[in-house]
């Protein structure tokens, strides 16, 4: 009976100490956090000023167009949409027949200060439609 008591015994301080070990691994704070802003300051579609650089249709295909475009953070702070929330960039743009399209971008995180070039492709599906790159509009929204 002995021999079965100290299996017991050793067998719940084992567990214990597994227990304890994943407790404490789990409760810490990981390396991820060190990247991330500090604070949960709230941005507004003013904080970021964005730029379109270049839109082009795509080998001539009338129907889908390119759009190349810079993002700058404009604040004092780095943004990201874990902490201030959520914006994207919504691109509008209309055919000749007057159909409108659009396509919604997510902003990703961007230091304080720093410019982002990035690009999108806005299409008509239909490849019968033309796009017409003069009605191209970009608005930065609050999701």
């Amino acid at each position: 009976m002995k021999k079965l008591s100290f299996l017991k015994s050793t067998f719940s301080l084992v567990l214990v100490l597994t227990m304890s070990i994943l407790l404490v691994n789990c409760s810490s704070s990981s390396n991820d956090d060190d990247y991330l802003p500090s604070t949960g300051n709230t941005f507004n579609p003013t904080d970021f000023a964005l730029t379109i650089r270049k839109t082009e249709l795509n080998d001539g295909n009338k129907w889908m167009m390119s759009v190349y475009y810079d993002l700058k953070n404009t604040s004092q702070i780095s943004y990201n949409k874990y902490e201030q929330g959520s914006f994207n960039i919504r691109f509008t743009v209309k055919s000749t027949d007057g159909t409108i399209y659009q396509t919604v971008t997510i902003i990703p995180y961007i230091e304080a200060g720093v410019t982002v070039g990035d690009f999108t492709y806005l299409d008509a599906v239909n490849n019968t439609k033309t796009l017409d790159p003069a009605t191209l509009t970009a608005v930065i929204e609050k999701q």
